[in-house]
């Protein structure tokens, strides 16, 4: 895997407050050095992965992100959740999937007309 050397200088995102992350006020100031190269190396690896073909889901839920978030993943023709993050979305996929799929169907028949009783839960939706 090549090395990519990026304009950005992760010391100069923090200072601007342009940052998205933990504060620097919570870290221990010995661990900085660790933080910053692993960073590197996890750009770098992101570059790499998706110079082959793959995908990434990119995940913020915080208010103030959300937009940044959308914007960045739709940029990087990338997935992405921006409002609430379902629990069990990567680790229960198979059942995720089934109520997705039940969800679509409903919606479906809403839109055609069929008169279908919906529990209280499928109501609030």
């Amino acid at each position: 895997m090549t090395r990519r050397y990026w304009n950005i200088h992760l010391e100069e995102m923090m200072k601007a407050r342009v940052h998205f992350g933990h504060g620097t006020s919570k870290w221990n100031p010995r661990m900085e050095p660790y933080i910053s190269s692993k960073r590197k190396e996890a750009c770098d690896l992101v570059f790499y992965t998706t110079s082959r073909g793959k995908q990434f889901l990119i995940a913020g839920t915080k208010n103030k992100a959300a937009d940044s978030v959308a914007r960045a993943a739709i940029r990087a023709r990338c997935h992405y959740v921006n409002k609430k993050w379902l629990g069990g979305m990567l680790t229960n996929w198979y059942t995720m999937e089934t109520i997705l799929h039940k969800f679509r169907d409903l919606r479906t028949e809403q839109k055609m007309g069929d008169s279908i009783v919906f529990r209280k839960e499928i109501q609030l939706c």
